[in-house]
């Protein structure tokens, strides 16, 4: 099998609540192999479930106060679908780019949408996925119920949401610096002045209105890039006084969900203010679980929601119900409506059938780090008593989590007959914020011996064969998996895609901003060594691994250089070392790429792991079919 698992599997995201709670907008994403591309449609289920009606292509599906229809984004266009009757209308288009965010207003005669388009970039700064100097221009058209044009609000501004009273628009916007703010404008016969909500320090990652629109909550933090410290939860008035933090007290950071290879719960994390109970609910991470966190700022009290051995994806709430996409290791996600009072909820979708009868079981794996830290891992392997060649994969970020969510890849390559191990070691999120920062200026530290740690624990086990043990990452993963070996001479292989060699090299090249790498690297590059020692190309000469890299020719966060470099390093040295450069594709690939980018991935993975591992064959009947 050299095709990437999720080839015949359906991805559920942004499911939206009608007003009256009875029926729920969503989108079903897809590989089209025939088209060579990804797609998508929207669909609306009832909320006590039945059959799903299909409305075409499109992304971004919102209800219109009446509920009678929808608004739907389908390339650089917004378009308006009647739900009794399918009949769509364009409403309001642009000369490229790309229609997002759709927002109506209370009274259903106007709507608000982000234009995203590329303009060339004299700063320097990179899109991702893109060849050359490019950065995203966004800003927010306003038209009417019949799309003529009524205002704008430029200086890249996005995210819009309308007060309740239809007087004021909300948005996020960099036009005061390079963090996002949140802001809103008078709306009620044109662009007002603009009201700036927070102070730039620290980012804003998401916000909605109170059911009374007199306050705003959001999610940032006050430490300016920090990318290792936990959102929080902040309440204020329309003017930004006094914001008062009401997750003080939590350890969990908030808008980080449990992560697989898939693009839900990637941007910016969604906030959401129920009318009907007060509560404001937000995606956490909770170890390996992904629950909803949930305050209610009325009475000061918080908990978590629909918790379990599985992750919650994409909150909406309407007429005293909430729905959610959830997912599961064994499940790739279905839409899940609960009642808000009593909070039992349903699957009222079943987008891949039978896909937990197909699924490998995964099963968490005891881990005690040297220094007596618990490190939660995760072992999915095919039943039986063979002895199996073990995959280590580390996950990137390194600020995410991995769980109890469903990951094709992680389920390919168990069907292969590898046992698959993923673990979450000091850095990801879900544990705290000392467990996050604990790898500042130390990448390849901690994390590191949290890595050895649980290959120790999963080869001690009867499965696994400690002889055929190979390491694979992406990103930050990547630089792991060539640390890792440039550090020991126990994996028999190893995989680095859009990995990192030299931090020095990497410093400014990249999507992020230069001051990104002063906490993970301890300062800048002419202040901390680690720059230069915590890079594996330093290294290179200890490497006698057979190390794969793949990477991505357009990928601007981790540039391509970056596996060239080690690539010709090992080549010098006489290693063996191969590269595969995936033409058109970003960063991100393994997300958004086309599908025959994944497969012919996903193939080079096989041959070079098939040769160094030699994998058994599992038994006739088992493991996911694609």
């Amino acid at each position: 099998m050299t095709d990437e698992r999720s080839a015949d599997l359906r991805w559920l995201d942004d499911p939206r609540l009608s007003p009256a709670g009875d029926r729920v907008a969503y989108v079903e994403r897809a590989l089209d192999h025939t088209g060579d591309a990804v797609t998508s449609r929207v669909g609306v289920v009832p909320a006590g479930g039945g059959p799903t009606a299909w409305f075409g292509e499109g992304a971004a599906p919102r209800w219109s106060p009446d509920g009678h229809r929808l608004a739907v984004c389908r390339g650089a266009a917004l378009w308006l679908v009647d739900t009794a009757t399918g009949a769509a209308r364009r409403l309001a288009a642009s000369d490229g780019g790309q229609a997002t965010e759709p927002a109506w207003s209370p009274d259903g005669t106007r709507l608000a949408f982000t234009h995203v388009a590329l303009v060339e970039s004299p700063d320097g700064s990179r899109v991702d996925g893109l060849p050359g100097l490019y950065r995203r221009h966004r800003r927010i058209r306003v038209v009417d119920d019949r799309g003529r044009p009524l205002w704008t609000v430029a200086d890249d501004a996005y995210g819009p949401q309308w007060s309740p009273d239809g007087a004021r628009l909300g948005f996020l916007t960099t036009r005061f610096g390079t963090r996002p703010d949140l802001c809103h404008v008078g709306a009620a016969a044109g662009p007002g002045p603009v009201t700036r909500v927070t102070d730039g320090a620290g980012p804003v990652r998401g916000f909605a209105w109170s059911p009374d629109g007199r306050r705003l909550a959001y999610l940032g933090h006050r430490h300016g890039d920090a990318g290792d410290v936990n959102l929080r939860l902040w309440l204020t008035d329309r003017a930004g006084n006094a914001p008062a933090d009401l997750t003080a007290a939590w350890v969990h950071g908030l808008g980080n969900p449990v992560r697989g290879d898939d693009p839900r719960g990637t941007g910016d994390a969604p906030v959401v203010w129920s009318a009907a109970t007060g509560r404001i609910y937000a995606e956490v991470a909770v170890g390996g679980r992904g629950p909803l966190a949930w305050f209610a700022p009325a009475s000061g009290t918080d908990g978590l929601a629909f918790d379990g051995a599985h992750a919650c994806l994409s909150p909406t709430a309407g007429g005293g119900r909430v729905a959610f996409v959830r997912s599961d290791a064994a499940n790739p996600g279905d839409i899940h409506v609960a009642d808000e009072a009593s909070g039992r909820s349903r699957a009222v979708t079943d987008a891949n059938p039978g896909a937990a009868r197909r699924a490998l079981p995964t099963a968490p794996l005891s881990v005690r780090a040297g220094d007596g830290v618990a490190i939660d891992a995760w072992l999915t392997v095919a039943p039986g008593d063979a002895s199996r060649p073990l995959l280590v994969n580390v996950h990137g970020g390194p600020h995410g989590a991995v769980g109890w969510r469903y990951t094709a890849e992680v389920q390919r390559l168990a069907a292969r007959g590898y046992a698959v191990l993923t673990l979450n070691p000091r850095g990801s999120q879900g544990y705290g914020e000392a467990f996050a920062t604990a790898i500042r200026g130390d990448w390849g530290g901690t994390d590191w011996s949290d890595v050895c740690a649980a290959v120790d624990a999963a080869t001690a086990l009867p499965t696994v064969d400690p002889r055929r043990t190979a390491i694979w990452g992406v990103s930050y993963g990547g630089f792991m998996t060539q640390w890792a070996v440039a550090h020991s001479a126990r994996f028999a292989a190893a995989v680095s895609e859009n990995g990192i060699s030299d931090f020095v090299a990497a410093w400014g090249s990249g999507a992020g901003a230069p001051a990104s790498w002063d906490l993970p690297m301890g300062g800048r590059p002419w202040t901390s060594s680690r720059f230069v020692d915590r890079s594996p190309l330093v290294h290179a000469d200890r490497i006698a691994t057979p190390l794969l890299l793949v990477h991505a020719e357009h990928d601007q966060v981790c540039p391509v250089a970056q596996s060239e470099q080690m690539h010709a390093a090992l080549r010098t040295l006489g290693r063996d070392v191969e590269l595969v450069r995936i033409p058109g594709e970003g960063h991100l690939m393994n997300l958004h790429g086309r599908p025959s980018s994944r497969a012919r991935r996903a193939a080079a993975v096989d041959r070079f792991l098939d040769r160094h591992l030699c994998p058994d064959p599992p038994e006739a009947g088992t493991g996911p079919a694609s």
